[in-house]
């Protein structure tokens, strides 16, 4: 059986760079019609909602985490405290794919993002390519990599768990069973296996 599930992105950026970011979506836009990846920002937070606890809640379930690297992404103090360290801690939990993207020259020194592997190509700024969509057609594919890559381990650990529920099921039935056939197998409140055979 096979079970496909569409991989969920989220944008770590400074507002300073929406306008890049927009250009960045529409490169995506092929993986969400085919339903590869759906992404998430704080522009869609609704009206009225708290907005930290959404954001909170996006960051914490993403598949992939895209952070968006430049100069005014650096200098935000919620992208550096709450968004990167939350990012970099799933990392570390192997919970979610953390994908730098670096988008303007700046300089990221020894920040804790620098030793994952990053896009466009030799992690260079998307501004100083000469042709900006060769740049994001480079960063799109490489997100569709990710996203594959992320959908297969998804896939083998679902298909663990429900191998695991069924060999679980199997022992349940088995062993509810025994309770009726040999119930002289058990002793008291601690119920021991002495000589039941469980198949």
């Amino acid at each position: 059986m096979t079970y496909k599930k569409t991989i969920s992105l989220f944008y770590s950026y400074s507002h300073v760079d929406e306008t890049l970011r927009d250009e960045l979506e529409k490169h995506l836009k092929l993986l969400q019609r085919q339903q590869v990846i759906d992404t998430w920002h704080d522009r869609k937070i609704i009206s009225g909602t708290e907005w930290d606890k959404v954001i909170n809640k996006n960051l914490d379930t993403a598949d992939i985490i895209l952070l968006l690297v430049s100069a005014d992404f650096l200098a935000s103090d919620y992208c550096w405290d709450i968004e990167i360290q939350r990012a970099m801690q799933r990392h570390e939990e192997k919970t979610a794919v953390v994908i730098p993207v670096l988008l303007r020259p700046c300089d990221t020194g020894n920040a804790n993002f620098m030793k994952l592997q990053g896009l466009p190509k030799n992690f260079k700024p998307v501004m100083t390519w000469t042709n900006q969509d060769e740049a994001f057609t480079h960063i799109a594919k490489g997100i569709r990599t990710a996203a594959e890559k992320s959908e297969t381990h998804n896939v083998l650990i679902k298909q663990n768990f429900l191998q695991i529920n069924s060999l679980l099921h199997r022992l349940i039935q088995a062993y509810v069973l025994s309770l009726k056939t040999s119930p002289r197998c058990f002793s008291g409140a601690r119920w021991k296996f002495m000589h039941c055979s469980i198949y």
